[in-house]
């Protein structure tokens, strides 16, 4: 194989690892309720599409944050990632899995939804972002909490939550110290 080539292969796999981070970043802001990490996903014109929600992007991070507040927890598991590039323009489908818990007066909700965001990117200034997200769903469940069995050293765990009071905020920040 030709220098060249190698180089192109490489430069490729690079595109390809930096567009996936894009979707990963994202799932991590939504759990995390961190509407700038959320924002860092989209080109200042960007758009989403979630059904509920269609518009540019910097208006969706104000409609998911006021959303996010109905729910006790979230969490967003992005998993098949299928990515095609053409030059700086690219498509990205990364599956998802994601669970809500919501608390009601008559008990807790559980909201379980599959499905995939369908994100077209750009790379601008060397950095890929996406121009538009189409949200997918596939299926979506809603009952009560399911019950869990009882840890006795549960009040030993660290818990996740919200915002940058999270541990893995103080696990990333370690690294610019």
């Amino acid at each position: 194989m030709t220098t060249d080539i190698s180089q192109q292969r490489l430069a490729d796999m690079l595109d390809e690892f930096e567009i996936k981070k894009v979707a990963h970043r994202f799932a991590r802001g939504l759990d995390r309720a961190d509407k700038e990490l959320i924002q860092s996903c989209f080109h200042p014109d960007g758009t989403d599409d979630h059904g509920m929600f269609q518009g540019l992007a910097s208006e969706f991070c104000d409609w998911v944050m006021e959303v996010l507040k109905n729910y006790r927890s979230t969490q967003h598991i992005i998993s098949t990632q299928n990515v095609e590039t053409d030059g700086n323009n690219a498509v990205c489908e990364s599956y998802f899995f994601s669970h809500h818990l919501m608390d009601k007066p008559e008990g807790a909700l559980e909201i379980i939804s599959a499905g995939r965001y369908v994100d077209a990117l750009e790379k601008r200034e060397g950095v890929w972002k996406i121009k538009h997200r189409q949200a997918v769903f596939d299926w979506t469940r809603f009952g009560p909490e399911a019950s869990s069995p009882t840890n006795p050293s549960s009040h030993l765990m660290t818990r996740g939550m919200r915002g940058h009071g999270d541990k893995s905020y103080e696990m990333f920040k370690s690294l610019s110290s």
